[in-house]
């Protein structure tokens, strides 16, 4: 880990493992009270450990993210949640588990981001479906990661969903993706009859496995062979 590029996600370990609930359980409560009437439908927390030289590339998550630094040092660059850096079609795509969250990335597009140096005992997050990468810059790292469902959250990726769903089913182009107004309450409806009686809701999907864990390799991995 420390001399490699490696990145170890351990999911749900603060929620799940009951060493770190305490920890998770104590965070949450300081955020409620200091934020009166914050009362997330669903939260789940883990960690991040990754080497000194370890990145992660443009992406975008579904639920509204904190990210709370506990060792190292690094920079995560966050871009507007607007096209060209995210569209409501590659949300559509990733809620309708098509395609990982992954993003196509441009250079250029650094002139338009916030960079924010983390160091042990910060945190940030960034607005719901933000596009960000991140830059380890010095140390082993370790982050931990909430991943929270709110009602905000909830109804703009059924609005998302449901507009999947007409362009797929139907081959309607939905030209909204609001949350307010009876549109947005009818998409609401249809993403859950999508998810329940047409069964639309499938696994996602796995990125591609290309590589070995190797402890003697620089990188701390080797590339595997393609067939062929």
């Amino acid at each position: 880990m420390r001399r490699g590029k490696l990145w170890i996600n351990l999911r749900r370990a603060m929620t799940d493992d009951p060493d770190y609930l305490p920890l998770y359980e104590g965070l949450m409560a300081d955020m409620s009270r200091l934020n009166p009437g914050y009362r997330p439908l669903n939260a789940e927390s883990g960690i991040l450990i990754s080497s000194p030289t370890a990145q992660v590339f443009l992406h975008s998550d579904v639920s509204e993210t904190i990210l709370w630094h506990v060792r190292g040092k690094k920079r995560i660059r966050i871009y507007p949640a607007t096209e060209p850096y995210v569209s409501d079609q590659h949300m559509e795509a990733i809620l309708h588990h098509e395609q990982t969250e992954d993003l196509p990335f441009d250079p250029r597009w650094d002139a338009d981001c916030e960079a924010v140096d983390l160091e042990p005992g910060m945190f940030t997050s960034w607005p719901l479906h933000g596009p960000h990468r991140v830059q380890n810059l010095d140390g082993l790292n370790v982050s931990v990661t909430m991943e929270i469902v709110t009602q905000d959250s909830l109804f703009k990726n059924n609005v998302l969903y449901a507009n999947g769903v007409m362009r797929r089913k139907f081959g309607w182009s939905p030209k909204s993706a609001k949350t307010a107004g009876p549109g947005a309450y009818m998409k609401l409806a249809l993403s859950k009859l999508a998810k329940t009686m047409w069964k639309e809701d499938k696994p996602m999907p796995k990125s591609e496995r290309t590589f070995d864990i190797d402890p003697d390799a620089p990188t701390g991995f080797r590339e595997r062979r393609k067939a062929g």
